[in-house]
């Protein structure tokens, strides 16, 4: 069987696995080198056991690889909405971050992840600078074909729940406003369809900059939401609430027609104000609000839905079906 090892001295990553592209992407990278080769008949030996194995990188995982964690019941899919830049994939991270340094959702327990290394990604790119603000992830590519999918494993009374947060480009959302059917927006569509529940993120920020622009791709992107929800549930996130001060001040008229506009489309949504800066370590947007945003989506996907059922009347003309018993006639 054929090795597959880097050219650096300083890499010990196992085989098929890059140290430096963080994934199973040893052929993409410069100092990739192969040793020997391999022939058919071991090639397609080496595939038929690759595609039974479970994928140990840890990276966020893609639609067809939700088999992984289907087998012992169905995954909780919480999709996240809004335009790019509106703080999705930050908020992930940010959520990844404060888990793992302690803070806690109410009532759920940790109980493992297969994306650790998507999550510790993401965390990694949260980097306080000198003059105090944070330095984001980079944007989610927004090619249509591009998944990205972070578990968590949940327990709540002693239930255990697969979790997985659904995150895309925000142009392929906007895309999706636009047009439901843009081939460019296939990504959205998926989330969309298969979602148990939506994040929707609405960026302050953006609201400063671009005033009527901004609302405009707010309440369209809402509407389309809105469309095909049914009875899943809708958080609404006001991402960079750090800037909310500011936003009521220059831009009053503009926000209270969005809270007006949102809590018509989504009567009776949770709403929270979230922030990656934090003055302190108990900050009500950062410490406390990231977790309450994840508290409030997980409390509403783990409530059993009430069963509705419809009688339903027969109509016929066949005298055996209409006959009622001899009670009737009295």
């Amino acid at each position: 069987m054929a090795k597959r090892r880097c050219s650096r001295d300083d890499c010990h990553a196992p085989v098929d696995f890059c140290q430096e592209l963080g994934g199973p992407l040893h052929e993409q990278c410069p100092n990739y080198k192969k040793t020997d080769t391999e022939d058919t008949s071991t090639k397609e030996n080496k595939k038929a056991k690759d595609s039974k194995t479970i994928p140990w990188t840890g990276n966020w995982l893609k639609p067809d690889e939700i088999n992984i964690i289907a087998h012992r019941g169905i995954p909780k899919i919480i999709g996240l909405v809004g335009a790019s830049g509106a703080g999705k994939t930050t908020y992930l991270a940010m959520l990844y971050s404060l888990l793992f340094n302690g803070k806690r959702i109410d009532k759920w327990d940790f109980a493992g992840s297969i994306t650790l290394q998507g999550w510790e990604l993401q965390a990694k790119t949260l980097q306080v600078q000198e003059d105090g603000t944070i330095k984001n992830p980079d944007a989610t590519p927004s090619d249509k074909d591009f998944y990205s999918l972070y578990h968590l494993a949940l327990r709540n009374d002693s239930l255990l729940h697969d979790i997985l947060f659904a995150d895309s480009s925000g142009e392929v959302f906007t895309k999706w406003a636009d047009n439901v059917n843009d081939p460019a927006a296939e990504n959205a569509r998926w989330i969309y369809k298969n979602a148990h529940a939506f994040l929707f993120f609405v960026d302050c920020e953006a609201i400063i900059k671009q005033r009527g622009r901004a609302k405009r791709d707010i309440v369209q992107l809402s509407e389309q939401v809105k469309k095909g929800l049914g009875d899943r549930p809708v958080i609404i996130v006001w991402s960079k609430a750090d800037l909310n001060d500011q936003v009521r001040k220059e831009r009053k008229t503009v926000i209270e027609s969005i809270e007006r506009n949102l809590s018509a489309t989504f009567p009776g949504a949770t709403s929270l104000m979230i922030s990656n800066y934090s003055k302190s370590d108990s900050d009500q947007l950062c410490h406390i609000n990231n977790i309450g945003v994840a508290e409030s989506v997980l409390e509403e996907i783990s409530q059993p839905k009430p069963l509705r059922i419809s009688p339903v009347e027969m109509v016929t003309d066949d005298s055996f079906f209409k006959y009622r018993g001899s009670y009737d006639s009295k």
